[in-house]
């Protein structure tokens, strides 16, 4: 008998092992700093994705190194907006946004 009326009733041992309790679920694997995952995470699009789209786009060479902050701010802008972008002037397309988000998304 429960002492209180929002408490819980307390089951009967027939209840207790009438059925199975549940299984965890397994958590993935995370792999550790330094070690590489065996599976590439962007395996189903390797082979679509030409190398090199961005860089063309946005007229770098093949050494510079893209950053995040800079590609972030680059997709806050509007379609049919200019910009400079390292001494060049670009308008903003919406395939040049889905270039950057994707560079962005892969750098994570």
């Amino acid at each position: 008998m429960a002492i209180y009326p929002d408490e819980p009733k307390q089951p009967k041992k027939k209840e207790v092992f009438e059925t199975k309790p549940k299984e965890p679920k397994k958590a993935k694997a995370i792999p550790k700093k330094g070690e590489k995952d065996e599976e590439g995470v962007f395996d189903e699009t390797k082979g679509k994705i030409k190398e090199g789209g961005l860089r063309k786009a946005l007229k770098v060479d093949k050494d510079y190194k893209f950053t995040r902050p800079k590609l972030t701010k680059l997709l806050k802008l509007d379609d049919g907006a200019k910009f400079d972008f390292e001494d060049n002037q670009f308008k903003m397309t919406d395939s040049l946004k889905k270039k950057i988000q994707l560079a962005v998304n892969m750098m994570k």
